[in-house]
């Protein structure tokens, strides 16, 4: 077992991100989620959001990588005070499924991004079984 002391100054942005890449290099490294198991938690985690949600969603996804604009999230969802809601309840039931990281990560100005891998599986679940449920009936009219 080993003593560290780390030491920085938390009104210092510089010095937290120092000590928050020292820890991360001190952590181990957690194994990838199997992309078929991510696929299922995004698929229990969709079919039960309405409109606006799986249209929030859709947004950041089809953004990713690059953030989604924060007025385009508030048109999306109605005002600014209900977009915070619905990150926070969207987040709190992505960690209910025991699944790593942020679903959707958040920068400074309001603006909202997806891990691009994530954003796929998003974007194909939204395809696949959202938008179509069933494409044999919806390709018959």
């Amino acid at each position: 077992m080993a003593t560290i002391t780390l030491t920085f100054d938390p009104d210092n942005p510089a010095d937290v991100e120092k000590a928050r890449l020292l820890l991360d290099r001190l952590a181990p490294v957690a194994p990838a989620p199997d992309p078929d198991a991510v696929r299922q938690k995004v698929i229990a985690l969709l079919r039960g959001y309405g409109e606006k949600r799986t249209a929030y969603i859709r947004h950041v996804a089809q953004a990713s990588p690059d953030a989604a604009e924060y007025d385009d999230l508030v048109a999306i969802i109605g005002s600014a005070k209900a977009v915070g809601g619905t990150h926070s309840a969207i987040e709190r039931a992505w960690r209910a499924k025991n699944m790593p990281g942020p679903f959707i990560a958040t920068d400074d100005l309001g603006g909202a991004h997806m891990d691009p891998g994530l954003a796929d599986i998003v974007l194909a679940v939204l395809h696949d079984v959202i938008d179509e449920p069933d494409p044999l009936r919806a390709a018959t009219y």
